[in-house]
């Protein structure tokens, strides 16, 4: 112990450090009663705390941020940091259960909330352990009890070195520079408007790790046929130099856009597995038989899982890839992507009623011709006279909140909840306002020729009927 803390004793006749502390005291001041406030703190205040500029402190909290936002659930983290009549084990333990507030980000807020309590990041936990004053566990304690071990040891340290935690935390960032008159600077960020923006905001992911990779264009026909038999063809990679995925972590799939020099976004996966083929025959988890063996020479295969943060962006986002010979796989870090396009799910809806309303249209409109082979079917529909079937829909669309007018699912731009106008009385063959509703189309295809309230207690009662199919599958 006497050892590091002449150490740290030294480290803090430095120049950087003699700067943090400057630093320290405007921070606490400011952004303490903010913090605590947490009924108040809007979005931005907290999104603004986390950010090196304002806390002059840490550089990386802003990675985890997106998830934190989310349904404000930074301010359960909040709430339960500043619940002072909790253990603050218990504090640590509640806070870090809500999504996007790890260990760091939970014990950097309450650091800056009461100073009392020491910060455990990474950083904390390699200056200790270079120090040898790293402690022991003991096993089966939450992660607010080794928090509370880990302070015990940083209060000890302040107690002696007469100095904060928020001042002993910038000493444990020295303790591991090799020069201890670095001054910590704010890491680079991503680009505005880049895919590398957007992976930091939406999952923090330390983009040295992650990789982009555009696929050749054959993966286009696969994206075409499904979702499912391009994830199969992601399993099977080249066994070389070449390897797309050259032991990422994280790869950002993309498929060739019509426009050759930008690629369309198809999903985001984690590399969880790799081996050769033909010494391991097995299959990769994505695998899927009605698509191929894929067995006719060596090749590596993957075994990847969706990263469910990114799946809003698939199909809807286009970066401007570039040039160059290895430009089908770079690495994240190095390599910035402007979003070229990024259609939102209410441009895609809009694109699906006007599909629909140009269908209407179709199967409506005055061709003599059309129309004798309409009647050898079915009764021929009509369009109400001055009725803006595409207006109509958009509107009904938006009175129902974007879902199914029987079945309350949300509307997708494609697939069977894709939206559907439907006759509401099947017998009135007219399309008009207030005798359609728009519905998912499996539905509509479901209900067929069948009245509207025999439908609708039909589906009651096959609803009523699979929760006990579904909870009996469930307990299998």
């Amino acid at each position: 112990m006497q050892n590091a803390i002449e150490t740290l004793k030294d480290l803090t006749e430095t120049q950087p450090y003699r700067v943090a502390c400057q630093n320290s005291g405007h921070v606490q001041e400011t952004w303490g009663p903010i913090l605590r406030d947490y009924e108040r703190i809007t979005p931005q205040q907290y999104r603004r705390f986390l950010d090196f500029d304002v806390n002059q402190h840490w550089t990386t909290l802003y990675r985890q941020v997106a998830l934190s936002l989310d349904n404000n659930n930074f301010r359960l983290a909040l709430a339960a940091l500043t619940a002072d009549e909790v253990n603050v084990a218990g504090r640590i333990d509640e806070a870090t259960d809500v999504p996007g507030v790890g260990i760091g980000t939970a014990s950097a807020l309450l650091c800056t909330i009461d100073g009392r309590w020491g910060v455990w990041n990474g950083t904390t936990e390699a200056a200790l352990k270079k120090l040898g004053l790293w402690p022991i566990f003991e096993r089966g304690l939450t992660i607010g009890g080794r928090y509370l071990v880990v302070s015990d040891v940083l209060i000890d340290l302040g107690e002696q070195l007469n100095v904060t935690q928020w001042e002993l935390d910038h000493l444990m960032w020295l303790v591991l520079q090799d020069d201890p008159n670095t001054v910590l600077e704010p890491i680079q960020k991503a680009e505005s408007g880049t895919f590398n923006a957007l992976i930091e905001e939406t999952s923090g992911y330390d983009l040295s790790t992650c990789r982009f990779v555009r696929h050749s264009p054959k993966s286009v026909g696969l994206w075409k046929k499904s979702r499912a038999n391009l994830e199969h063809y992601f399993g099977y990679q080249r066994d070389d130099n070449a390897n797309p995925y050259h032991n990422a972590e994280v790869v950002f799939q993309f498929i060739p856009s019509e426009n050759s020099a930008t690629a369309l976004f198809v999903g985001a996966y984690r590399v969880l597995d790799q081996w050769k083929f033909p010494e391991d025959q097995r299959q990769h988890i994505l695998y899927r038989a009605e698509f191929g063996e894929n067995d006719d020479h060596p090749h590596s295969r993957f075994d990847l899982e969706r990263l469910p943060e990114f799946e809003e962006f698939v199909g809807r986002v286009e970066v401007e890839w570039g040039t160059g010979a290895r430009a089908w796989s770079q690495w994240c870090n190095t390599n910035q992507k402007r979003i070229a396009k990024h259609t939102t799910q209410d441009e895609l809806l809009s694109e699906a009623y006007e599909k629909i309303a140009a269908g209407v249209k179709y199967r409506t409109k005055h061709d003599s011709d059309r129309e004798i082979q309409v009647q050898k079917t079915v009764k021929a529909v009509a369009l109400k006279a001055g009725c803006d079937i595409e207006t109509l829909i958009k509107r009904l669309a938006h009175e129902q909140g974007h879902r199914c007018k029987i079945t309350n699912i949300p509307f997708e731009p494609s697939g069977w909840n894709a939206p559907s106008p439907d006759r509401i009385d099947s017998d009135d063959r007219e399309y008009a306002d207030g005798k359609v509703q728009i519905v998912c189309k499996w539905v509509n295809f479901a209900k067929g020729n069948k009245p509207d309230d025999v439908f609708r207690e039909l589906m009651l009662q096959a609803a009523e009927c699979m929760k006990g199919v579904l909870t009996t599958k469930s307990s299998l």
